[in-house]
């Protein structure tokens, strides 16, 4: 009896731990398609993400009839509005190390020529605005959307107010 007694909360115990480890052994989902911002569903969110803040920055601006052509260059120019996509996994995959370096680099430079382009739009469009439509713009470009207080990539600590996380704490050294 008295083993019984020891026995039955350690089996208890034993697979209490065996299925809260189970979760570390399922595979390791793939963040390219797999996640719930992965695949079409992910890319058509991203972009609806996009066009919405794209359109508040166009209505905050009020821009006149002049300045719309350059609005439409600015915006037809910016590298993801033009379908640029990272490359298909299974094919990089295939890849030797130096292959995918190489192709890694390709990437890099369409990208890089892709925001030269975006730049120089972006130039000619904010030569159009007015003072007042300038401010606008610089407030909105500086904006991170969807951040809340999570801070940089959604970790990092929330605001330092009253009640606040952190409150009280003399703010870390960097």
């Amino acid at each position: 009896m008295k083993n019984a007694r020891t026995l039955i909360p350690a089996l208890i115990i034993a697979a209490t731990a065996g299925f809260a480890t189970y979760p570390s052994f399922a595979q390791p989902r793939d963040c390219n398609g797999m996640g719930p911002m992965g695949g079409e569903r992910g890319q058509a969110m991203r972009a609806d993400r996009m066009q919405n803040r794209q359109q508040q920055l166009h209505d905050a601006l009020k821009l006149k009839p002049e300045q719309e052509a350059a609005w439409t260059k600015f915006q037809s120019t910016h590298p993801f509005a033009n379908g640029m996509q990272r490359p298909d996994r299974t094919e990089i995959a295939k890849l030797t190390a130096p292959e995918r370096a190489e192709k890694m680099l390709e990437q890099q430079k369409k990208h890089q020529e892709a925001m030269s382009q975006h730049v120089s739009a972006m130039k000619a469009f904010y030569d159009q605005l007015t003072p007042e439509q300038k401010k606008v713009f610089d407030e909105h470009s500086m904006q991170r959307p969807n951040r809340g207080d999570r801070g940089p990539r959604g970790g990092g600590q929330g605001p330092r107010g009253p009640g606040g996380p952190g409150a009280g704490m003399p703010p870390a050294a960097s």
